[in-house]
This record gives structure tokens, sequence and C-alpha cells, in this order.
């Protein structure tokens, strides 16, 4: 989501630009510069994800209110390439949006924390938490980190906001608390269904695009031989089993006098 630069007090929105400072320096110091200079194929799935990104963002609804929703698309940016390229991918897509609105630059802070800093940040830490018990089910590698994981930082990034403007807003908001948790879902769940759909499809087809999914843990092959292999008793084995003799069905049959009696004049 995006914010218009009337929603917000001028010292919330220089403190988010110098959040937002920080956070760009910590990224570019922590993005794996030579792997990515040095790996072709790595570099087009990047600026791939990237362009893609920045159109996802532009397929935006403007709620006349000063808030302008679209899907985030972070979660799964950060489970492919992990937090610092995720970061420099999310610095990217808003500085096209802002490109668009030169005269919004005094949210760009607000609007990347929102937007990056906060989905990413979580996302990851949902993605160390369920690396610390090394679980094998690739199940819970992708609604865990992919779909839960969107859900949780969604949430997160939703309800920071709105504090945030009853905090630091230059208008009352009309509606409570309770009647904005009532709209959550209906940003959260399309968000999570998508990126949760984005991760099973690349997990399962392509394991080796999603960085942060360990191909050798959750895909090992197990200890025990296929069924196929193993011994089957000679009455199971459909190969080893000799079909049944024909059965002498003449008692069920009509006489022979029967047929005779149609070949007379």
């Amino acid at each position: 989501m995006n914010f218009t630069s009337q929603l917000f007090s001028q010292g919330f929105e220089w403190v988010c630009w110098l959040f937002a400072i920080l956070i760009v320096g910590r990224a570019f110091v922590s993005v794996p510069w030579s792997t990515l200079l040095h790996d072709g194929r790595l570099q087009n799935r990047f600026l791939g994800a990237v362009v893609a990104l920045v159109l996802l963002w532009q397929m935006s609804v403007d709620l006349n209110v000063g808030v302008i929703i679209h899907f985030i698309g972070m979660t799964t940016i950060t489970l492919f390439f992990g937090w610092p390229l995720a970061i420099v991918a999310g610095i990217v897509a808003q500085s096209v949006d802002l490109f668009w609105a030169l005269n919004q630059w005094p949210v760009y802070g607000v609007n990347l924390m929102f937007n990056v800093t906060i989905p990413v940040a979580l996302t990851w830490w949902m993605h160390c938490f369920i690396e610390r018990f090394k679980p094998s089910n690739p199940f819970v590698f992708i609604l865990g980190a992919g779909f839960f994981g969107c859900v949780v930082s969604t949430t997160v990034s939703s309800l920071v906001a709105v504090v945030a403007l009853k905090l630091f807003g230059e208008f009352e908001l009309k509606l409570s608390a309770e009647e904005y948790l009532g709209y959550l879902p209906i940003f959260v769940f399309p968000e999570a269904v998508v990126n949760g759909m984005f991760i099973s499809a690349t997990t399962i087809l392509y394991p080796h695009v999603v960085t942060t999914f360990n191909e050798a843990r959750y895909f090992k092959e197990s200890k025990r031989d296929m069924i196929l292999d193993e011994y089957i008793e000679p009455a199971l084995d459909l190969d080893q089993t000799e079909a049944p003799e024909e059965q002498d069905d003449s008692r069920y049959r009509p006489p022979k006098e029967w047929y005779d009696k149609d070949k007379e004049p």
C-alpha cells in the first residue's frame, strides 16, 4: 500500500526517511555482489523478478482517501533471493512509483517501510524460525514460510500502518479500530494466496530457483526401496499368476436339439 504526503506529520516522514537510509545501506552491504555478478542465471532471475514486481505494483486501486493498495509480493522475492536482494528489489519498485508521482517524495521512507522493510523482515524471521527445526517435509516450508509468513508480514504491516495513522496522522480516523481490523482479511488472504501459489509451484517444479529452500534436506531420497523393487508374493504378482482355465459351461447351455429345430424345413 502507498500513502500520500498529506496523511502523516513531517516529523514522522523524516524519521522514516532516516530509517530507510539505514536499511538501504545495510542491504547494499549484505548483498552477495560477487555471486550476483558472476552468476548469469541469477542475474536473469533477479532482473526478471524486479520487472515483474514493478509491473505488479502498477496494478493498484486508489481508495480516494490518500491510500493506494496493491499486491506487495515481497514474501516471494524474499524467499527467492534472500533479504538483501529483496530489499534492493523493493527499493527499485518503490522508486518507480516515486517517478510517476515526484511530489510524493516526502513519504518515500514511509511507503518503503510498509511495503518493503516490514514484510521482508517478518518473512525472513518466519523462515529462520522454521529452519531452526530443520523440517524434512516441503509443505512445512510452503505453508509455513510461503503462506503463513505472508499472512504474518502483511497483517503486521497493516496494523503498524493503522497505528501510525492514529498516532502521527494529520486527520482523525473516522472508523474505530475494530472496523479497520474487519478489512484486514480483504488485503491479507489474497496476498497470502498469491504468494503461496508462486512459492508452491516454483518449489516443486524448480526448487533451485528458491534460494532459501534446502533441496537436499526436503527432497532427500528415502532409505527404503520403492515397493516395486521389493519382493512380491507369487500369489500377488500379476506377471507370474497364470490365467484361470476355462470352465465347462455346457450344462448352462440349451440342449443341442434346440439348435437343430431351427434348421428343419
